[in-house]
């Protein structure tokens, strides 16, 4: 079954719907603010066959969320890397991260340390008290 397009929609939403609504697209832009470049990298991260990877990072360079830069000339290597528009994603993830924390986090299980301080202040360390002489 064909999906329906929201490209030719007036609302804001469903327009940016059509470009990240999938679910691998997002979290392919979390890993990114995260750090993650290369494909072997987003792969291992996210345990996504590598045929719907490849699909999921052209769809996001094709929409200008994801800049392709090559790294290696033999073999031929490229990276991902966040672009302006991608970088103005960082709001949503992180209005995501807010509302699932809050609604859906299960119990005794912190979100993972890689992401700390990504989309979240990170977590205050503590300092040792000066002792005395």
């Amino acid at each position: 079954m064909q999906r329906k397009s929201f490209a030719d929609m007036t609302c804001p939403i469903a327009r940016s719907l059509e470009h990240v609504g999938e679910w691998w697209s997002m979290l392919i832009l979390r890993d990114a603010f995260g750090g993650t470049t290369r494909f072997d990298d987003f792969q291992r991260s996210l345990g996504i066959a590598p045929n719907m990877l490849a699909r999921r990072l052209a769809a996001l360079v094709d929409a200008g969320l994801l800049e392709r830069r090559p790294y290696s000339e033999r073999p031929p290597r490229d990276e991902y890397v966040l672009t302006e528009r991608g970088r103005d994603f960082k709001p949503v993830l992180t209005a995501l991260v807010v509302f699932g924390r809050k609604h859906f986090a299960p119990p005794g299980r912190p979100a993972p340390s890689r992401f700390a301080g990504v989309f979240t202040p990170a977590p205050a360390r503590r300092r040792a008290k000066a002792t005395a002489p």
